[in-house]
C-alpha cells in the first residue's frame, strides 16, 4: 500500500520491531499532519497569548511565546522524520550509507565532466560564444557536444551538429586504429602482420586523409554515421509512492527487457500531493518510445502493487531561459566575478580538482614537516583569469557600493558592458555549467542532472541587450544582486557544509553516539524474573543484563552499527539548517514568492527535464514546504522586468507582538 507505517522512535535499527514504539502516526492518507487540526500549525503571538490567562504579564507571556515555539518546532521536525525516515529521498539526503558513497561518485563525475570541458575548449566550441541571447544557438551548440561526449560518444558523433550525416572516409580510418590500439599490446603483431598485407592498398601516413575505394570499404572499413548521443528518449512516470526506491523502478524497467534503457530519474517528493514521486526512465535515441511506454504502462510495481502512470516525456521546452539586460551592468558584473570566484574555487576544492603538489612547499619543508611537504596547490587557470578580469575591465564605477547599498543612486546612469567585454565572466559561467551542473544565473546546482534525460539542461544567460535602459536603476541592479546572491550563498553553504548552531541542535535533540547504543541495549534487555533475562533480538535468556550486553555486542554488533548510523541520520537532518519540514505557519497569499527563494536549491535535486510543464500562474494556492525545491518551470526566479517604481508597500504586522524569527532561526 502506498502508506507508512512510522511506528519506530527517535533513532530505530533496521529491526524496529525491537525498539520503543512511538504513538505518532500519519494523517489518515499516510503523509503529513491532519489537514483540520488546530495544532497543525503554530500560533501567532496573539493566538497563543489567547490561551494564557488573562492577568499574565507581558514579559511573562514573552518568554513563554519562546518556549511554545521552540517546543513546537521540535515536536514539528521529530515528527516529520519519523513519517519519512524509511523513505529513500530523506535517506539519500543525510544517511551515512547513501552520503559518503555518493560523495565518492559525485568526485568521479566532475573529474570527468572537466576532461570533457577541457577537450571541449581545444576543439574550439567555447571560442567567439558570449553567455547572451544573441549566441544562443552557438551555446546550445557547444553544451550538445558535451552531452554528446558525456553519452559515451566519439568526435565523430559531433559531426552530427554540423549537420553532417556521414563520416569522412579519414574519420573512419582513424577510428578503426584508435580501435586497434585499445586492444592492447596483445594483438599487436597479429594486427601488423594483417596490416602488412594491406600495405599497398593503405598508403602511407600522408595519404590518412585521402578517399578509400569500394573494395577498402568492403574489408571492414565501413563508414558509420554519426549518432545523436545528446537526443535521447524519455519516458515521464507521474506518480510514485515515496516508499518506491530507485532500484525498484530499475527492476521493473529491466524486466520489461526493453532494448536501450540508459538511467533512470526519480525526483523529490511533492509535500502537496502526499509526498508522491515523479521519474524520468532516460532510453537511446533509437529505441521505439512508444512500444517501451506501452510496456511500462502495462508494468507494476508488485512490491507496492503500484501501478505505473507513464507518458512519453516531451522534449525539454525552453532549455535556454532569459534574465534580465540588466546583469550587463557594471555593478551586477563586479559582484558575479566575486561569487563566481567563491563558486568556483569551492566547487574545485570540494571535488579535488586542479590540485597538484606542490613540489617547492615539499623541497622547503621535507626535513621540518612532513605533512606540510605533502601539501597540495589549487591551480585552476581561470581563478587568474577572473582576477585579472577584475582588476583591468572593471577598473573604475562612478558610484561606491556603501552608496549603492543605501539606495542613494536612484537616478544616477546604467553604466552597461558589452557582450564582448565579458569573455572571461562568460567562460567561467560556462565552467560551472559543464564541470559543476551550476545554472549561475538561476542561481541553483543540479547534483543529479546525469540521471536525467538530458545531461546539460536548462541554461540562463543574459536576455537581448535595451538601448534604453533608463527604466533600470542602480536600486534594481542592487535588488538584482541581493536576489541571486541568496541563491548563490546557499550553494556555497552546502559547499561548506554549513550546519545550525550546536545550541539549536541540541534544543531539537541531538543524540549521541553513546545514547542510542545504551538506549538500544536497554530496550533489548527484558527482564523475566529473579535472574532471568530474555533478548528479543536472538530470544535466548541469560542470568544477567550484563551477559545480555555482552551477547548484544558480539552477536549482534551489525545491529548495534545501524543504530550509530540511524543516530548520524538523525544528527544530519537537524543539524541542515535547510532541512525538509512540515511549514510551521499557514500558507498566505503571497506564499508563491516565498515558495521561490524557499532554499531552492537544496541539495541540487532539481529537475528541469519536461514532463510538467506548469507555467508558475495560479501559485497563491501553494503550500511552502522548507526544504524542498520547486517543480521544474515553477515558478519564475526572478522577474523578468524591475518593479515599478512607487511607494513600498506598508507591512501590516502585530507591532506589539515579539519577532516571530528570533528563536531557533525560525
Amino acid at each position: 500500500s502506498s502508506g507508512i507505517n512510522a511506528e519506530s522512535g527517535g533513532m530505530p535499527p533496521p529491526a524496529a520491531h525491537h525498539w520503543p514504539m512511538s504513538h505518532s502516526q500519519h494523517d489518515k492518507n499516510g503523509y503529513g499532519r491532519g489537514g483540520g487540526s488546530e495544532d497543525q500549525y503554530m500560533k501567532r503571538f496573539k493566538q497563543f497569548v489567547a490561551t494564557l490567562k488573562e492577568e499574565v504579564e507581558e514579559e511573562e507571556a514573552v518568554t513563554s511565546y519562546k518556549s511554545y515555539k521552540r517546543d513546537f518546532k521540535r515536536s514539528s521536525i521529530t515528527k516529520f522524520y519519523k513519517a519519512h525516515q524509511k523513505e529513500e529521498w530523506l535517506r539519500e539526503r543525510y544517511h551515512p550509507d547513501y552520503v559518503e558513497p555518493r560523495k565518492k561518485e559525485l568526485k568521479q563525475l566532475k573529474a570527468a565532466r572537466l576532461e570533457i570541458y577541457k577537450k571541449i575548449q581545444e576543439m574550439g566550441y567555447f571560442e567567439e560564444v558570449s553567455v547572451c541571447h544573441e549566441d544562443q544557438d552557438k551555446l546550445m551548440r557547444a553544451l550538445d557536444a558535451a552531452v554528446i561526449l558525456m553519452e559515451g560518444g566519439s568526435n565523430h558523433d559531433l559531426t552530427i551538429l554540423d549537420g553532417g550525416s556521414k563520416a569522412p572516409a579519414a574519420v573512419v580510418v582513424k577510428k578503426e586504429e584508435e580501435k586497434k590500439e585499445e586492444k592492447g599490446e596483445e594483438g599487436e603483431e597479429k594486427e601488423e602482420k594483417e596490416g602488412a598485407a594491406d600495405a599497398s592498398k593503405e598508403g602511407s601516413d600522408d595519404d590518412e586523409g585521402a578517399v578509400k575505394d569500394d573494395d577498402e570499404s568492403e574489408e571492414g572499413m565501413v563508414e558509420k554515421e554519426p549518432q545523436p548521443l545528446h537526443k535521447p528518449q524519455s519516458l515521464f512516470v507521474r506518480s510514485l509512492t515515496p516508499l518506491i526506491t530507485k532500484q525498484d523502478m530499475i527492476q521493473v524497467v529491466k524486466q520489461q527487457k526493453i532494448p536501450g534503457f540508459l538511467r533512470l530519474a526519480m525526483a523529490e517528493p511533492l509535500p502537496e500531493r502526499k509526498y508522491y514521486r515523479r521519474a524520468w526512465v532516460t532510453f537511446s535515441h533509437d529505441t521505439d518510445i512508444k512500444e517501451a511506454c506501452s510496456k511500462l504502462m502495462s508494468s507494476k510495481v508488485e512490491k507496492y502493487d503500484h501501478d505505473l502512470n507513464v507518458v512519453v516525456n516531451r522534449e525539454l521546452s525552453k532549455r535556454v531561459r532569459m534574465v534580465p539586460p540588466l546583469t550587463r551592468s557594471l555593478y551586477a558584473v563586479k559582484r558575479d566575478v566575486k561569487w563566481l570566484e567563491t563558486l568556483i574555487e569551492e566547487l574545485d576544492r570540494g571535488a579535488g580538482l586542479w590540485m597538484g603538489l606542490n613540489t617547492v612547499k615539499q623541497e622547503e619543508d621535507d626535513e621540518e614537516n612532513d605533512d606540510a611537504a605533502g601539501e597540495q596547490e589549487y591551480n585552476n587557470p581561470l581563478m587568474a583569469e577572473l582576477r585579472d578580469f577584475m582588476g583591468t575591465t572593471l577598473t573604475s564605477s562612478p558610484k561606491t557600493e556603501q552608496e549603492l547599498d543605501h539606495g542613494e543612486t536612484d537616478e544616477d546612469d546604467i553604466h552597461v558592458l558589452r557582450d564582448n567585454k565579458l569573455g572571461v565572466l562568460d567562460k567561467a559561467i560556462l565552467y560551472l555549467r559543464v564541470v559543476h551542473m551550476v545554472d549561475f544565473y538561476n542561481g541553483n546546482q543540479f547534483t543529479n542532472e546525469d540521471d536525467m534525460p538530458n545531461k546539460i539542461g536548462v541554461f540562463h544567460i543574459r536576455g537581448p541587450y535595451e538601448n534604453n535602459l533608463s527604466k533600470i536603476s542602480l536600486q534594481d541592479v542592487s535588488d538584482w544582486n541581493k536576489q541571486l546572491g541568496e541563491k548563490l550563498q546557499g550553494v556555497v553553504d552546502e559547499i561548506r557544509g554549513v550546519t545550525v548552531s550546536e545550541s539549536e541542535a541540541n534544543d531539537i535533540g541531538l543524540k549521541t553516539e553513546e545514547e542510542v547504543v545504551e538506549e538500544f541495549v536497554k530496550v533489548n534487555t527484558e527482564e523475566q524474573g529473579p535472574g532471568k533475562f530474555h533478548c528479543p533480538l536472538s530470544g535466548k535468556k541469560f542470568k544477567g543484563p550484563e551477559f545480555v550486553r555482552k551477547h548484544i555486542f558480539n552477536k549482534h554488533a551489525e545491529k548495534v552499527e545501524a543504530v550509530k548510523k540511524d543516530a548520524v541520520f538523525w544528527n544530519n537532518y537537524i543539524r541542515d539548517p535547510r532541512r525538509p519540514m512540515d511549514p510551521l505557519f499557514p500558507p498566505t497569499n503571497h506564499s508563491s514568492n516565498s515558495y521561490s527563494n524557499n532554499h531552492g536549491h537544496h541539495h541540487g535535486h532539481h529537475h528541469h527535464q519536461g514532463g510538467n510543464n506548469n507555467n508558475g500562474n495560479n501559485n497563491s494556492s501553494r503550500n511552502v514546504h522548507p526544504g524542498f525545491p520547486a517543480p521544474y518551470g515553477f515558478p519564475t526566479p526572478f522577474p523578468a522586468a524591475p518593479v515599478p517604481k512607487g511607494r513600498k508597500m506598508v507591512s501590516y504586522n502585530d507591532l506589539d507582538a515579539p519577532d516571530e524569527y528570533d528563536v531557533l532561526g525560525l
